[in-house]
């Protein structure tokens, strides 16, 4: 009950807020009315014209971050569905809802306890799951066509109700297949049995950059290094085609057993022949690693990656996100204007060269940071923090 009722009052704060806003925009448009037809544009009007454009950035700053912590209450409350239909669906068949039986009739693919051995479009045996995330289910399943294990990813819970779930899925497979790289996970096929729509994807056996640092608390810069050049060359790869991934954070970042980084969930990718949001006009994305113009909702580029790559990389050093808050509004919020704490004030042994090249990077402003993570790799690659011999090219992808 708590995850429902928590939501409810987090939104009427957030909107009461809204209004509050647009209420006290409102009364200053009138005051300036009535200035203009006695003072004219005298000391005071002026000053009332700064608060009103700070109440507007303010209310758009609002707005966008509302829409973001309706994507991730979605997708929290997508989990507890999946959970709620794997229950009904594990119980006796007597007395049991009409939703369950219909669950049984799609194979239980919704409901993340399809059975070992289970056959899938007649060529996916499943294994077991893998784990259930906002838009449904990742199973490891071997793929008899191809004779080796994949990854196969269902839509699921609610949002087999949400018409915008598959078009993420359809969107995911066809861009991450324009991407052939050692460093982005390989997208194979786009299915669907019983209505429920699935890809099948590389199977990438080890553990996400999320869960090394759980593990770890903060990773050494000696360690994180090359993985730090392979996440460069993935997003230069997806970069070089157009794409910008929009959604990097440490546990779309796989290590396999040998240490290979595979970059992965294009859900919310956009090429640069797309719009930058959504139909709704909704901005999406996960608020620790989220640039400031993606939290306001503008234009983005290929530096929306760099300054997201800069947080992933701030929080593997330093066992923290840039800026730790307590709701993703105040989060949101610290992007767009709070200082850097500088990284090696919250661990002395980071190397001023790692934090120089992080700073670089978190700059709020896209055209202070590096070009393209390109420029940021070289800047890895020679050990320093600057690179004022730069010369490639400027970000290729654009929204």
């Amino acid at each position: 009950m708590a995850e429902i009722i928590i939501p409810f009052i987090v939104f009427s704060s957030i909107f009461g807020s809204a209004i509050a806003l647009r209420w006290l925009k409102y009364t200053h448009e009138l005051r300036m009315k009535q200035l203009e037809r006695g003072s004219g544009d005298g000391p005071q009007l002026k000053a009332l014209e700064a608060q009103r454009d700070e109440l507007e950035q303010r209310l758009r700053n609002l707005e966008t971050i509302v829409c973001n912590v309706d994507f991730e209450l979605n997708a929290k409350l997508n989990r507890l569905a999946t959970q709620s239909l794997a229950a009904l669906s594990s119980g006796p068949s007597a007395g049991r809802p009409a939703v369950a039986a219909a669950v049984d009739e799609a194979g239980s693919l919704a409901t993340g306890t399809i059975r070992g051995g289970t056959r899938v479009a007649g060529r996916f045996v499943i294994e077991r799951l893998l784990g259930a995330g906002g838009m449904g289910a990742v199973y490891l399943a071997r793929d008899e066509q191809l004779g080796e294990q994949v990854a196969l990813k269902v839509i699921a819970g609610l949002a087999l109700l949400d018409p915008s779930a598959a078009d993420r899925l359809r969107r995911e497979t066809t861009l991450a297949r324009k991407i052939s790289h050692p460093n982005v996970v390989r997208m194979h096929d786009l299915g669907e049995e019983h209505g429920l729509l699935f890809v099948s994807m590389e199977y990438v056996a080890g553990e996400s950059l999320a869960a090394r640092i759980k593990r770890l608390g903060a990773i050494p810069a000696s360690q994180l290094r090359p993985l730090a050049l392979q996440l460069c060359e993935g997003l230069t790869a997806a970069h070089a085609c157009g794409i910008i991934h929009r959604d990097l954070k440490p546990a779309n970042i796989l290590i396999d057993a040998n240490e290979r980084v595979k970059l992965i969930d294009f859900g919310i990718a956009r090429s640069e022949l797309t719009a930058g949001m959504t139909a709704t006009n909704m901005v999406i994305g996960t608020p620790d690693y989220m640039a400031p113009e993606q939290v306001k909702g503008g234009a983005l580029d290929a530096r929306t990656d760099v300054y997201a790559l800069g947080a992933v990389l701030y929080h593997a050093l330093t066992g923290r996100p840039p800026f730790p808050g307590e709701t993703p509004i105040a989060i949101g919020l610290a992007h767009c204007q709070d200082p850097l704490v500088p990284p090696r004030q919250l661990r002395p042994e980071i190397p001023a060269a790692w934090e120089a090249v992080l700073l670089r990077a978190l700059e709020k402003t896209p055209v202070a940071r590096w070009p393209s993570v390109a420029a940021l790799q070289a800047a890895l690659d020679v050990g320093v923090g600057e690179a004022p011999t730069w010369q490639g090219p400027a970000p290729t992808a654009r929204l």
